[in-house]
């Protein structure tokens, strides 16, 4: 999923203006607390609005794919605050080694008393970007419709649900996979599956007691796993709905699937009432 900064001209304007206002923020902030010039302070919030467009980029491709909700809200918590603090000391470290190189000491000192003011500030900033790229992935998951995805027609319209099809049944559905790893070649038995998902180019998929990547489509998988078994509850999971516990509402257009090793996946609300219907709920 491409950051929402390089999707169109215009969304680059609007991410340029907000590095730039992070950097006036610090400037005013700063601004009659210590004793340096306003060029100085100019230069500290330049530097700083420039780390935060490369570290809010950096953020984004964190939040959609390195797997940060963990398998319980404690575990997301933590995550997410871990990802906070992290971006906050890079931010505020490498701008102070930009500082240290640019200007003379006796300003680096003087600029080092705003430090408790700015770790605040960048904790705040910060919180606010990740809770920004969360709310923005969840809208483009549902606006993006997959074409990998075949739905009926518009489910306002009475008798009419909107699921997802099944693709065409092949002759024989798939038994193994095999995965190669360094030298090694794992083989996966299809039953021993429990979800997958989709990262970028790749399907991470995930057992009982280890995950594997491999090089892949989910459209594949969708073909080709039996499709009484699996199901694609998500444009980016597939889940065995043998090993499911539990389905309960998670958010307003989400479902949350509990499954029995503890992991929680997130279904949209078509891949709800595929779900629903395989299960005959």
């Amino acid at each position: 999923m491409q950051h929402p900064a390089f999707q169109s001209p215009l969304r680059l304007l609007v991410f340029s203006g907000t590095c730039l206002l992070v950097g006036l923020t610090v400037v005013i902030c700063q601004y009659g607390l210590i004793p340096v010039s306003l060029g100085y302070l100019i230069m500290d919030g330049l530097i700083l609005g420039v780390i935060f467009g490369i570290l809010s980029t950096l953020l984004w491709y964190a939040i959609n794919y390195a797997g940060l909700n963990g398998n319980n809200t404690i575990q997301k918590v933590i995550n997410y605050t871990a990802l906070v603090l992290l971006a906050d000391i890079l931010w505020l470290g490498s701008s102070y080694f930009l500082l240290y190189l640019c200007t003379p000491d006796e300003i680096n000192i003087l600029i080092t008393k705003s430090i408790p003011m700015k770790i605040i500030l960048g904790i705040l900033i910060y919180i606010l970007t990740i809770r920004f790229f969360i709310s923005f992935s969840t809208k483009e998951d549902l606006s993006e419709e997959d074409p990998e995805e075949i739905k009926k027609p518009d489910s306002s319209k009475p008798g009419v649900e909107e699921v997802y099809l099944n693709p065409a049944p092949t002759e024989r559905w798939l038994e193994k996979i095999t995965v190669k790893t360094g030298l090694k070649i794992h083989v996966i038995a299809v039953t021993d599956i429990i979800f997958m998902q989709a990262e970028g180019d790749y399907v991470k998929i995930f057992t009982k007691s280890a995950h594997f990547i491999k090089e892949q489509t989910m459209k594949h998988f969708e073909e080709n796993l039996p499709p009484a078994k699996f199901i694609r509850i998500h444009r980016s999971t597939i889940v065995n709905v043998d090993v499911i516990s539990r389905i309960e509402l998670y958010e307003k257009q989400y479902y949350r699937i509990t499954l029995q090793s503890g992991h929680q996946l997130k279904a949209s609300t078509s891949g709800y009432k595929l779900l629903k219907e395989t299960l005959q709920l």
